[in-house]
């Protein structure tokens, strides 16, 4: 597998693993909504404990895509932007309890950096087609 090859499947991984780990800060209120909805009928307690573990394998995926992407892009502005978010979201996964706000804004440039990555080797692929 070329390393163009490597860098886009690592990409849309990192753009599923933030998707998802967005989708689960955002499930964090509902649950905390109707923690306190049914608190009366004793439905629902706590988070469970395996929903805040799940942080730390959205943060090893991501970091698993991330180096990937950022090893096989050439784009200096990309690996940096790449390593930049993915420390964003470990600080933010880290200190969860007053930094979980960071969190959408590095899953939100992770993805966005990815699908720039993804848009620039396949333009780059083109025109490296098109002059041979």
């Amino acid at each position: 597998m070329d390393e163009e090859a490597v860098s886009i499947q690592s990409d849309k991984a990192g753009i599923a693993s933030a998707v998802l780990c967005m989708i689960h800060c955002l499930a964090v209120p509902v649950f905390f909504l109707m923690r306190y909805w049914f608190a009366d009928a004793n439905i629902i307690h706590a988070l469970p404990v395996w929903w805040e573990r799940v942080d730390y394998v959205f943060l090893l995926i991501s970091f698993w895509a991330v180096y990937h992407s950022a090893g096989h892009t050439r784009y200096k502005e990309i690996k940096m932007a790449l390593w930049t978010f993915w420390s964003i979201l470990a600080i933010a996964i880290l200190f969860e309890a007053t930094l979980h706000w960071m969190a959408y804004i590095a899953s939100a440039g992770l993805i966005t950096t990815h699908f720039v990555n993804i848009k620039r080797l396949r333009k780059s692929s083109h025109n490296s087609l098109s002059r041979n």
